[in-house]
C-alpha cells in the first residue's frame, strides 16, 4: 500500500510543472497582447492630439484670403511632428478647406486647394500613413503593423474643434 501510494504520487508530479508550463505561456501572451495594445492606443492618442492641433492651427489662420490658406498650411507645417514618443514623425498629413454647409443640404465639399478662399471657415487635418509597429501580436501569427486612424475638424471664428 505505501509503495502504490508513491508511485502514484511519482505519476502526479510531473501534472503541475505541465499546468505550471501551459500557465505560464498563457500569462505571457496576455503580457504580450497587452503591451501591443497599449502601444497602439498611445500612439492613436498622439496622433488624435497632432491632427487636433494641426486643424485648430490651420482654422485660427483663416481669414477669408489666398493669404490665410497659405498662412494655415504653414502654421501645420511648423507644428511639432514627432510621435511614438519622439522616436518618428507624423508623414503625409493632408490639409483641407471647406466653407459652412448650407441648412438644405448640410454637405460639405473638402477641398485641397479651394478656388474661393472667401467662402472658406473650416480647416480638416487627416493623417494618411501612420502606422505602429507591433510586435508580440505579429510573433502570434497577427498582422506587423497596425494603422492608426486619426482626423479633426475646426471651424475659424473664433477657431474651435467641430465633432
Amino acid at each position: 500500500a505505501v509503495n502504490q501510494d508513491r508511485m502514484k504520487s511519482l505519476r502526479e508530479r510531473g501534472s503541475v510543472l505541465i499546468g505550471t508550463c501551459i500557465f505560464m505561456v498563457l500569462l505571457l501572451a496576455g503580457i504580450g497582447i497587452t503591451f501591443d495594445l497599449g502601444r497602439f492606443l498611445i500612439a492613436r492618442n498622439e496622433a488624435q492630439v497632432f491632427t487636433d492641433a494641426a486643424a485648430l492651427a490651420a482654422a485660427s489662420k483663416l481669414d477669408g484670403s489666398a493669404a490665410g490658406l497659405d498662412r494655415a498650411r504653414k502654421a501645420v507645417a511648423q507644428l511639432p511632428n514627432d510621435w511614438r514618443v519622439g522616436i518618428k514623425d507624423f508623414s503625409r498629413v493632408v490639409i483641407e478647406f471647406a466653407a459652412q454647409p448650407n441648412e438644405a443640404d448640410k454637405t460639405i465639399q473638402w477641398q485641397r486647394e479651394p478656388k474661393d478662399p472667401a467662402s472658406i471657415t473650416m480647416a480638416r487635418a487627416t493623417l494618411l500613413d501612420s502606422s505602429i509597429e507591433i510586435s508580440f501580436i505579429r510573433a502570434a501569427g497577427g498582422p506587423g503593423h497596425m494603422t492608426v486612424p486619426a482626423a479633426s475638424t475646426a471651424s475659424s471664428n473664433p477657431a474651435r474643434l467641430l465633432p
